[in-house]
């Protein structure tokens, strides 16, 4: 009799066990190969410092579920002009934010309770991944998130 339950018994367990992986692993991402480039434009010294930039969907979700910036990547550039490729998903989605911030006192962190001076900036394209125009972004208010430009208070 015991010999009868052990054979399903471990078939039983090795196909939990198959499904569970199955189940947590992640499916390879969905989209298009899609390069941005642009410039940050900044009235302060950026020799040296690193510009931080977000790639956001402007709105995603459909219906009543649509909500606007939802983060797609972030990455750094050394420089005033930037190139990124990213995996652009247009299911649901529409629209393009990039938002930079300016480390200007180099502590990696987006202003403190000690320091108020990094600077910020966005540029939208609303028509994005239609028209793949450059993006300018001009850094000009200090401690504010990509929320804070976008969507534009009415």
């Amino acid at each position: 009799m015991k010999k009868n339950i052990r054979q399903p018994m471990h078939f039983i367990c090795l196909l939990s066990v198959v499904l569970l992986i199955n189940a947590c692993s992640e499916s390879e991402p969905e989209g298009q190969e899609i390069t941005i480039s642009g410039q940050i434009i900044t009235s302060e010294d950026s020799q040296g410092k690193t510009f931080n930039l977000s790639i956001f969907h402007a709105q995603s979700g459909i219906g009543f579920q649509q909500h606007p910036l939802y983060e797609i990547e972030s990455f750094t550039s050394q420089s005033q002009t930037f190139n990124h490729t990213f995996l652009y998903n247009s299911s649901g989605n529409s629209g393009l934010v990039v938002y930079a911030w300016l480390d200007i006192d180099q502590d990696g962190i987006m202003c403190t309770t000690q320091s108020r001076n990094d600077i910020a900036g966005i540029d939208l394209n609303e028509d994005f991944p239609n028209s793949n125009q450059s993006f300018t972004i001009e850094l000009t208010q200090q401690c504010v998130g990509p929320d804070w430009f976008y969507p534009a208070a009415n």
